[in-house]
């Protein structure tokens, strides 16, 4: 009796606990969608867009004059050889020395002259007795002409003598033989000398002839003992430079000999070689005849030297004189400019271009147009240029037309709303929206500020 109620309240007592349970379960339940209803939603937070700013300047398309550089070296477009024309001993000298500047017609050098005054006197008396010779001849061709008349007449007398003593001799005895022997011996003897005196007359013009070449001869050799005398003394043919002098007076120098180098400053060369593109893709030769006397096809070409020695030699302007040649192998075109020595220049430090200074040659040819002007440093190592469109980074490709001063002209796929990006940039993502926190004149010159910082961090905001 005792097991069993014990039994029935163990049973009462899990009843009661089970049931205890869901009812808290239940509660819990009710608590917690009560709790939901009554409890505000949190505010939902916008993620904001990451913005990159930077710096930038407009794009402006401007036209801008192709140019090219060349170098060489400036030379003298006349410079002589002074040469000995005569053999001698030189007896006087200038007393210039080797850079100073000779005056045209000023004295260089004179040769020993004795000798080739003793010739050229002794070709003078040539000449007086070949005229003499030749008027002597032509007075006895006159005198003879005029004897051989009166002998053709005393040799036709002599001959009718002849034949009136012999015809009286024959038919009537009248006279002797010795007679007619002796007229005829007369007439034959006059004869002869009718044909000797024939023949001395017939050799008068040739020996004319002969005397007049033979005093032509002596002319000649007079004229060249004349300039072999002139040629003694040696003046400048210009107005000059003494390039070079090497010589002393007293010494005997032989015909031929080179004494001393003059050379005109006053216009020098410098032959320039370009490359194929430079000359006819950037200057854009070729389109006329180059190799024209008077330059044709190189018109148009302006270019400016000035040296490399240094500051204190001044540039000038220089023009471009001929296409000298061209050399297949290495496809180099050679180009003559030439440019005045003798400039003035504000500067009084400043010494013309002389000769030997190796110069810079900028030549300048085609207008090349759409071009657009940015400082050297929005130009990335691949030629490559950020650029701003529609509010996004964009990378575009360009190609180097032309670097001046610090700037450089690009060509490429430009759009005229489009901005250059002269902040400095370290491989941005493409397609970043970009903010222009300053935007100034094309050519300004760089300086960090803002812009930059805000690169470095990310332009967060």
């Amino acid at each position: 009796m005792n097991q069993t109620s014990k039994k029935g309240q163990q049973g009462v007592r899990i009843v009661v606990s089970a049931l205890l349970c869901v009812l808290i379960i239940i509660g819990s339940v009710g608590a917690m969608n009560r709790m939901a209803k009554t409890k505000k939603p949190p505010a939902v937070n916008k993620a904001k867009k990451r913005m990159l700013s930077v710096e930038a300047i407009p794009v402006v398309r401007e036209p801008v004059a192709l140019s090219v550089t060349g170098y060489g070296e400036a030379r003298p477009v006349e410079t002589v050889e002074i040469c000995t024309e005569v053999g001698g001993r030189i007896i006087e000298k200038t007393a210039l020395k080797q850079g100073e500047i000779v005056q045209k017609g000023d004295l260089l050098f004179r040769i020993d002259p004795t000798d080739y005054r003793i010739t050229r006197e002794r070709a003078r008396i040539q000449i007086d007795l070949k005229k003499n010779q030749i008027n002597q001849l032509e007075m006895s061709y006159k005198k003879d002409r005029e004897r051989l008349a009166s002998v053709k007449k005393n040799a036709e007398l002599a001959r009718s003598n002849h034949l009136r003593l012999k015809l009286l001799y024959e038919k009537s005895r009248v006279g002797t033989l010795a007679s007619v022997e002796t007229a005829e011996q007369n007439w034959l003897s006059l004869s002869d000398s009718q044909r000797t005196l024939e023949k001395a007359i017939d050799l008068y013009p040739l020996q004319i002839l002969e005397a007049r070449g033979q005093l032509e001869d002596a002319e000649a050799d007079f004229e060249t003992a004349r300039l072999n005398l002139e040629r003694c003394t040696v003046k400048a043919p210009f107005a000059g430079r003494v390039k070079a002098l090497d010589f002393e007076t007293g010494v005997w120098v032989a015909t031929g000999t080179t004494l001393m180098t003059l050379a005109d400053d006053a216009l020098l060369e410098v032959l320039v070689p370009l490359s194929d593109k430079d000359a006819f893709n950037v200057l854009g030769l070729g389109r006329q005849n180059l190799y024209s006397s008077d330059g044709s096809g190189l018109k148009g070409i302006s270019c400016a030297v000035e040296p490399v020695t240094g500051l204190a030699v001044s540039g000038s302007e220089g023009m471009v004189h001929r296409a000298v040649r061209y050399d297949p192998d290495t496809r180099t075109l050679y180009l003559a400019v030439r440019v005045p020595g003798k400039v003035s220049s504000t500067k009084r430090s400043s010494i013309p271009i002389l000769d030997g200074m190796f110069c810079r040659v900028n030549l300048i040819g085609n207008i090349q147009k759409s071009t657009v002007k940015a400082p050297v440093s929005v130009l990335n190592p691949d030629r490559t240029v950020y650029i701003v469109r529609d509010g996004k980074l964009k990378t575009v490709a360009t190609e180097k037309i032309k670097e001046t001063g610090g700037q450089v002209y690009l060509s490429g796929a430009f759009h005229s709303d489009d901005h250059l990006i002269t902040t400095k940039l370290s491989n941005p993502i493409e397609n970043t929206n970009v903010e222009i926190v300053s935007s100034r004149v094309p050519g300004a010159i760089d300086t960090p500020g803002t812009a930059e910082v805000a690169a470095k961090t990310g332009g967060q905001s």
